[in-house]
């Protein structure tokens, strides 16, 4: 699957810091017993909010499991119960560790959660080996606007999602989201690759809006929609998880460790045994950092044996290969 976009060499990228937000998340709760008026809203809004809805004995556990890392990295004190930082920063690049495997799927995969991301899905859901752990102090980076559906095409019926773990009021940032612009299409700007970076006046500036978030609520991200996180200015640290489902009975995303390659082939072990599957142009690449695709005449000195990958696959076409996060 080709991914569709702009292609503007001369344009000046989005000024991130000149965004202003100018509406509140409307929250979806009511439409969660009709799916197709719940996908209406998620298609002409380009998200869907819901307040209040996991688990919280799930959400308990998985906020104790990122605070202990917190103390361990000394980012919190210890047997802190609100994310109060210490001045301590958390170290960068840490957004995938190893060291928070576990937490994502627990909570998706608690029953009363999984109850509730088959009415979001509209069918029985299960996670998508991508997952993204905040774990951002004062001050610290932001995540650039960006859609994430032009980072993974292929995917068919996922949804990504954001959940926060603490408080997240207007002072430490959280999501803003511009509201319709899925409707749009892709805006990323193919002319500045690797980093395709959204152009300066394509986004209405009018569309951006944002909400006060609490431990237990879910923000469903439509793929094409245009989102970011917003500075943290408050003295706490902001916390919360990203992640994705998918079809449980027709996934199109499954984890392999590499076992062999070729320029044009990629051979993955995975749960159900090896797969063999094909790479050209159409394939996007982004096997060592999440936000760069590689080039295709790359790929073959670039992969290597036992890398843990995410495939997006559209039979035997890899639509999209992905470093893995240990979810």
């Amino acid at each position: 699957m080709a991914v569709v976009s702009l292609s503007q060499p001369d344009a000046d990228d989005l000024d991130f810091d000149a965004i202003r937000i100018t509406g509140e998340l409307e929250t979806a709760n009511h439409l969660l017993d009709d799916h197709e008026a719940l996908m209406r809203f998620h298609d002409e809004k380009g998200y869907v909010f819901l307040r209040n809805v996991l688990d919280p004995a799930s959400v308990e556990e998985a906020r104790a499991a990122m605070f202990e890392i917190m103390e361990r990295h000394g980012v919190v004190a210890p047997g802190a119960s609100e994310p109060v930082w210490t001045g301590t920063p958390f170290p960068g690049g840490m957004e995938e560790s190893e060291e928070f495997a576990g937490i994502s799927r627990r909570i998706i995969e608690h029953p009363g959660n999984l109850e509730l991301m088959a009415r979001i899905l509209g069918e029985p859901a299960a996670m998508v080996p991508i997952v993204q752990y905040r774990i951002y102090p004062p001050n610290g980076p932001v995540t650039g606007v960006h859609q994430d559906g032009f980072f993974s095409p292929g995917i068919v019926n996922f949804k990504p999602m954001w959940m926060p773990l603490v408080d997240i009021d207007r002072s430490m940032g959280g999501l803003m989201v511009a509201v319709g612009q899925n409707k749009r299409g892709y805006f990323h700007n193919l002319a500045k690759a690797p980093r395709c970076p959204i152009p300066e006046g394509v986004i209405e500036p009018g569309s951006w809006a944002t909400a006060d978030y609490h431990p237990g609520d879910v923000l469903v991200i439509h793929g094409a929609t245009p989102h970011a996180s917003r500075p943290n200015l408050s003295d706490r640290v902001r916390v919360s998880i990203d992640t994705r489902i998918q079809s449980a009975g027709n996934p199109r995303v499954l984890l392999g460790t590499v076992t062999g390659w070729a320029s044009d082939r990629i051979d993955v072990e995975t749960h159900d045994g090896p797969r063999s599957f094909r790479v050209d142009d159409d394939t996007f690449i982004r096997i060592l950092h999440p936000g760069t695709r590689i080039p295709t005449g790359d790929f073959a000195e670039t992969v290597q044996k036992d890398m843990k990958l995410a495939i997006v696959f559209d039979g035997d076409h890899a639509e999209t290969l992905r470093k893995a996060s240990e979810n």
